[in-house]
Order: structure tokens, then C-alpha cells, then sequence
């Protein structure tokens, strides 16, 4: 996960939130409003961070800059001591969630992970596809119900994709999502764990889940389940005529 941080209270409440750092997610801090905003239009974040204490600009006009310049990043507001309808407000400017401080480690972790997963379309903590099923709480891997072990960074590097599913997620980014600094790693080496990755998935019977994009990235496509092996195409057409004349 990389989190953009604005605001020294958002800072101090990601601190305290010891998750993050056991996940080895990806943090960049800043206090300026404009730069802030200059970031979350050009670069890749899964969710923005912030709290009254931006440097120029205010809590709502930051929003609204954010929004009109039609960037869909999550933002999360951290407030202390914000009148209920200022927090309301602001969500209807575009804010996705607020969170009051001082609140407890786990539960602003658990919060952003929320968030998250609800931007890429994921209601709950666990992510399908097809046979495979993996959880993000207990942070455990299935496929076709058997446990599946991976390596911490083959798990987060399923993990950004599957929570991307459907977009192409280019390999700066999956580099930028998997190091906390990642002048310490060269490129290549996301293509060794990608095959690494994708050698486990297809022993387990998670074949084709994750397809190369040449020159750019990878994306994890929509799930298509495979017809019966005895079922031709011929045979699939005749049924569908089948049911037609039987709902006329």
C-alpha cells in the first residue's frame, strides 16, 4: 500500500498505527497544500491522508482542488475538534472518510484499509478471483480452498493487483508499492518475483490470472469461467437458443 501523508496530524496518527509499518507500506509526508496536490494528480497512491494543518491551503478547499481536477485517490481527513458539520461538508465535497483523534492504532489502520478496498470495488477484506480467495486480515492465500503460503513480497505484490483489478498497474508502480525505497531495488526485480508468483499460482490451479502488458505493466483481468470439457461452442449455442424459445 502507498499512502500520501499531508498535514502533521495525519502524520502523527499514521505513526501510531503500527500496521502500517509491520506491512512495510510505502509513506511520503508532506505539508504543503500545492505540492500535496501536485502528487496526488501525477503519481500513484492508493489513498491520501490529510488533516487541518495543511501549509496554504485549507482542509475544504484541498478537497475540492483534488476533485475538480478529477483525481479519484481516496482521501481520508484526520480531525480534532471539527464541528459535525464541517465533517459533513467535507464529505460532500468528496472526502471519503474522517477520522476523529485521537482514535486507536488498529482501528485507523483497519479504516484506511476500508477505504481501500472500497475504491477497487471490494466491500470485504477478502479478494476473488475464481478459485483463488485471499484475505487481507489474516493475510492468508487460498486456491481452490487449499492454502496457498507466499512470501511477503509475492503476497503484497498480489495484493496491488487484485486490489487494482481490471487497470494496468505498471511496474514503477509495483515498485513504489513493494519497497519503502525503491532506489534500493532495480526493476528487474519485480519481473524475478512476477515469474516466481505466477510459477506458484499455476501449480495451485490459479493459471492466467495475472497477464502481461509488453513495454508497461501487468493487470489482473475479469475472471471468465472455463465451459465443461465435454461442452463445445456449437453445444453452448443450441442450449442459449434452447432457454430463449423456453422464457418465449
Amino acid at each position: 500500500m502507498r499512502l500520501l501523508v499531508v498535514g502533521p496530524q495525519a502524520a502523527s496518527a499514521i505513526a501510531t498505527a503500527g500496521r502500517f509499518s509491520a506491512t512495510r507500506a510505502t509513506i511520503e509526508h508532506v505539508d504543503d497544500g500545492e505540492d500535496a496536490l501536485h502528487l496526488a494528480r501525477h503519481d500513484s497512491f492508493d489513498a491520501v491522508l490529510f488533516d487541518t494543518g495543511i501549509a496554504g491551503l485549507t482542509a475544504t478547499q484541498f478537497v475540492r482542488k483534488v476533485r475538480d481536477a478529477r483525481c479519484h485517490v481516496p482521501v481520508i481527513m484526520f480531525s480534532r475538534g471539527m464541528s459535525g458539520l464541517d465533517r459533513a461538508r467535507l464529505l460532500d465535497f468528496g472526502t471519503d472518510d474522517i477520522i476523529l483523534l485521537p482514535a486507536d492504532g488498529e482501528e485507523v489502520a483497519a479504516r484506511i484499509r476500508a477505504v481501500v478496498r472500497r475504491a477497487g470495488g471490494h466491500a470485504q477484506s477478502e479478494l476473488r478471483w475464481g478459485p483463488l480467495a485471499l484475505n487481507l486480515d489474516r493475510r492468508e492465500l487460498s486456491v481452490n480452498d487449499q492454502a496457498l503460503h507466499l512470501s511477503p513480497n509475492e503476497f503484497r505484490l498480489l495484493q496491488v493487483l487484485l486490489l487494482r483489478k481490471g487497470s494496468l498497474v505498471r511496474k514503477a508502480a509495483l515498485l513504489d508499492a513493494l519497497y519503502t525505497d525503491p532506489d534500493d531495488s532495480e526493476i528487474k526485480s519485480i519481473d524475478v518475483l512476477m515469474h516466481r508468483l505466477r510459477k506458484r499460482l499455476a501449480a495451485s490451479g490459479a493459471e492466467g490470472l495475472i497477464t502481461t502488458v509488453w513495454g508497461s505493466g501487468y493487470v489482473v483481468r475479469e475472471y471468465v469461467a472455463e465451459p465443461p470439457p465435454n461442452v463445445t461452442p456449437a453445444m453452448m449455442a443450441s442450449q442459449l437458443r434452447d432457454m430463449a424459445v423456453a422464457v418465449h
